[in-house]
């Protein structure tokens, strides 16, 4: 990959706008092209960058990313006066769809975005088409160790903070090693997405406490998880051991999985992103909008 610059195409925040919603300030970029609209949900600390690298095996969608409050350049409001919440961002983005005339989309989730997805989706059927997803469902799963990886993440954000240094260090606790460029796009991605005064209330809360399982079961929409077949820490596991694949598989009703060789879960949009796109893009194809 000589040669490669994977900022090249980088949807930059002064690229996007941001809407006052009924509820709050929130930050998206559209793209503006003339296929079915895909509302694009990202992870919290490569926010929505990481659908940067997949974007060109889109063309025939129409592509809305946006930072949750607490990220990037949406609102931030205290979260000592109202703690965030998954109810609170599904709500957020209700209020997102309603400010952009938009009834209906597809949605795109992955990383802890796939908290606010899946309650969305349970609590907003009518406005959602087809749905591709991650497995984040429940903070406490043992097989992600997410509380061991916030007792590291949160000392190096309390101690470092978000910029600099701080970030370079904090691209390293979710690092994949096999992409040469990773370290210095994530951090990147930290500085721009990430905030000192909202990290525990939104990395932090999604490594601890969030919880969606109750909502699996109100998914109606034809879902598709779509990851790497590796673990947070390079293992490949079978399927049957990953127990957030399989309450996923046990509870909503019209699901697939497509896991991806030899990937990391959630970053593999920087590693195989024309393999990553096209999974997504084959499965819209097949449940359109109308």
């Amino acid at each position: 990959m000589s040669g490669f610059d994977p900022f090249d195409g980088r949807t930059t925040p002064d690229g996007g706008r941001v809407v006052q919603t009924d509820r709050v300030a929130l930050w998206c970029h559209d793209d503006g092209r003339t296929g079915e609209p895909v509302l694009l949900i990202g992870g919290f600390t490569a926010g929505h960058f990481v659908f940067d690298l997949a974007r060109p095996h889109l063309a025939h969608h129409r592509l809305i990313t946006w930072e949750p409050r607490g990220l990037g350049r949406s609102e931030c409001p205290d979260p000592a006066v109202e703690p965030y919440s998954v109810a609170m961002w599904a709500d957020d983005l209700r209020a997102l769809m309603d400010a952009l005339d938009l009834e209906r989309a597809h949605i795109w989730a992955v990383g802890f975005g796939s908290y606010i997805a899946h309650r969305f989706a349970s609590q907003y059927p009518e406005r959602v088409g087809a749905y591709v997803t991650y497995t984040d469902v429940w903070a406490g799963d043992s097989q992600k160790g997410y509380s061991q990886i916030w007792a590291v993440y949160s000392a190096i954000a309390h101690n470092f903070g978000t910029t600099g240094f701080g970030a370079r260090v904090l691209a390293n606790v979710f690092d994949v090693s096999d992409v040469p460029w990773f370290g210095a796009w994530e951090s990147q991605n930290i500085e721009e997405v990430l905030h000192p005064e909202t990290v525990d209330a939104t990395v932090g809360y999604c490594l601890t406490e969030a919880d969606v399982r109750e909502d699996l079961a109100g998914i109606q929409a034809p879902t598709l998880v779509l990851q790497g077949s590796r673990t947070w820490d390079g293992r490949t596991i079978d399927p049957s051991e990953d127990p957030s694949l399989q309450l996923m598989l046990e509870r909503v009703k019209r699901i697939e999985t497509h896991l991806i060789p030899d990937a990391h879960p959630g970053y593999v949009s920087v590693q195989k992103p024309a393999e990553f796109a096209a999974g997504a893009r084959d499965f819209l194809a097949r449940h359109p909008l109308a």
